[in-house]
């Protein structure tokens, strides 16, 4: 039995009407769906703008770039004394001491005054003044009153310059009084005269001893018994 033609348009307008309903209710759940963006396909280029979630662009950055591996600091050197009381003795040092050693010894004090004084001076005295101060201090040291300049002689700690003054200025006093003097300088390590001061002692004893500083003792004692000033 064949259908008629209104009832196969009837089917027909129904059909239509499903598909017409289907199609807009997959519109509408689509629709409501969130707009997620698609991932990034990767870091952006060195050099090309990114843009955020935001959508806003931001500008390009340079790549990070560690640092080069640490170095150990170089050693920090220093111009200072490595003793601590040389280096306070230095600061200590007079500027001005030509014009208090001329103030000394155009004073009215005696001599023995001036002694004093030029002593009292004598440590804070650059080599130069020292070695001045000591031709001085020969100059007013009578032999009975030496002892204070023998002490510096024996001194191992002054420079050579000074010991040179006070060298000269010995060799012109009694035997009595250099030659023990030379003895306690040719025994004494490390002094710029030790070697010059044991010559002379040879000179006059006519013989060398070494170093056995009991024996040049007792026979300068000897010689001395013999030969007084």
């Amino acid at each position: 039995m064949s259908m008629s033609p209104k009832i196969l348009a009837g089917v027909g307008i129904v059909a239509g009407v499903v598909a017409v309903g289907l199609a807009l209710g997959w519109w509408g759940i689509r629709n409501s769906e969130p707009n997620v963006p698609a991932p990034a396909a990767g870091p952006p280029l060195w050099g090309s703008p990114a843009t955020n979630l935001a959508g806003v662009t931001e500008p390009a950055h340079a790549p990070f770039i560690p640092p080069p591996p640490s170095r150990p600091w170089p050693a920090i050197t220093s111009n200072a004394p490595a003793n601590p009381s040389a280096a306070a003795a230095s600061a200590n040092l007079l500027t001005n001491w030509e014009d208090q050693v001329n103030e000394i010894l155009g004073s009215d004090e005696d001599d023995t005054n001036k002694v004093k004084q030029l002593l009292a001076l004598f440590p804070r005295l650059p080599e130069d003044g020292q070695a001045e101060v000591a031709q001085h201090l020969s100059n007013l040291l009578p032999d009975e009153n030496y002892a204070p300049l023998g002490k510096l002689l024996v001194d191992p700690k002054l420079p050579e310059s000074v010991q040179d003054v006070l060298m000269a200025d010995v060799l012109n006093r009694p035997n009595s009084l250099k030659l023990p003097l030379l003895l306690d300088v040719a025994q004494t390590p490390d002094h710029t005269q030790a070697s010059e001061a044991k010559d002379i002692l040879e000179l006059y004893l006519d013989e060398d001893y070494g170093t056995d500083w009991n024996t040049w003792r007792q026979k300068l004692q000897e010689w001395l018994k013999d030969n007084p000033d």
